[in-house]
């Protein structure tokens, strides 16, 4: 049978994030098995919320993001529709310990409570929701790597003369863009570049990192390119030596297997799915991010040893075959709507 669903998220669907990605291609995969999916857009902090009549819809899905709106919608739907709740990861989770932390974690545990399933974007955040005693019951659909065509250079090197890094993801604080270009600064090694992919969304944290930038003396060497659409982020990744990802926060990490896809090591602190994608298919290398040393030695051991580069190449190329789907994922995630 089709379902009817209806699909929540904060302003268009359109935006370039991981989280926005995910839910988009979702929606797409949904569309094509002959589901009616209409996105709704909330704004936050909205009094006036949609009317999702019963005799309407089978399904609600609402992006974890908006879970203030989903609230009083997940408590006001009528009996039969099912209220499904997307985890990428908790909101709470990007706060550090203290009385704002709490209140926002009440509110979200509160969503949790009123959804009938969860569904996260992977085994990591799944894990953490049951740790901390969140959700009782959570349906995992990590999201497809195939987004973007496989390189016809995959599994070569680069010709490039320099060794290049790339970061794929927005200018965030939690995405420890600043630590990345400090410690890229600090290594006596000039054969490497650094390639900066992602829009400025914390203008101050951007000159920030900016300015770190400047004061190492490497502006030549260090790429600002801002947010590109998705045929030019497969070109970059096409040209790149490693996918660098230092985040402190990820639900799952999507450039991670993307990078693998396109046939590119990756490097990345052990967060989200990261350790989980190395330990697969051997095509990285992990560092603890509390470690405030340990981004400098694997990005130099990487830079410095060919042998090794080859061989996270060489892992990477054969790794597309073990990455899920986006229509797996849009599989997994139905399996909760037809419940």
């Amino acid at each position: 049978m089709t379902l009817r669903v209806a699909w929540l998220v904060y302003g268009s669907l359109e935006q370039v994030s991981g989280g926005y990605i995910y839910d988009r291609l979702v929606v797409e995969q949904l569309r094509a098995l002959g589901d009616t999916v209409s996105v709704i857009s909330l704004t936050p902090g909205q009094t006036s919320l949609p009317d999702l009549r019963a005799g309407e819809l089978d399904a609600i899905v609402g992006d974890e993001l908006c879970f203030r709106e989903l609230l009083p919608l997940f408590k006001g739907a009528a009996a039969g529709v099912r209220r499904v709740l997307l985890v990428h990861h908790l909101t709470a989770w990007e706060h550090p310990p203290g009385p704002e932390r709490d209140a926002v974690l009440a509110l979200e545990r509160a969503v949790i409570a009123a959804a009938d399933e969860c569904v996260a974007t992977s085994h990591v955040t799944a894990d953490r929701l049951y740790a901390e005693g969140i959700a009782r019951k959570v349906r995992v659909a990590e999201p497809g790597a195939d987004r973007m065509p496989r390189p016809d250079t995959g599994g070569q090197e680069p010709s490039s003369a320099l060794i290049r890094l790339l970061f794929v993801g927005n200018i965030l604080r939690r995405k420890r863009v600043l630590e990345l270009c400090e410690t890229f600064g600090s290594m006596t090694c000039a054969s490497a570049e650094l390639v900066l992919v992602g829009a400025e969304l914390e203008p101050e944290y951007a000159e920030e990192v900016r300015a770190a930038v400047a004061q190492a003396g490497v502006g030549h060497r260090v790429r600002f390119l801002g947010s590109l659409p998705a045929e030019r982020v497969a070109e970059q990744l096409a040209h790149a030596d490693a996918l660098v990802l230092p985040s402190i926060l990820e639900g799952y990490g999507m450039v991670l297997s993307e990078a693998l896809w396109a046939s590119v090591p990756v490097i990345a602190a052990r967060v989200g799915a990261a350790a989980q994608l190395v330990a697969q298919t051997g095509a990285g290398l992990l560092y603890e991010p509390d470690d405030p040393f340990a981004l400098g030695a694997t990005l130099s051991a990487f830079v410095n040893d060919g042998a090794l580069r080859a061989r996270l190449r060489r892992s990477a190329w054969d790794a597309a075959e073990s990455l899920p789907r986006w229509s797996e994922t849009a599989v997994a995630l139905r399996a909760s709507l037809a419940r």
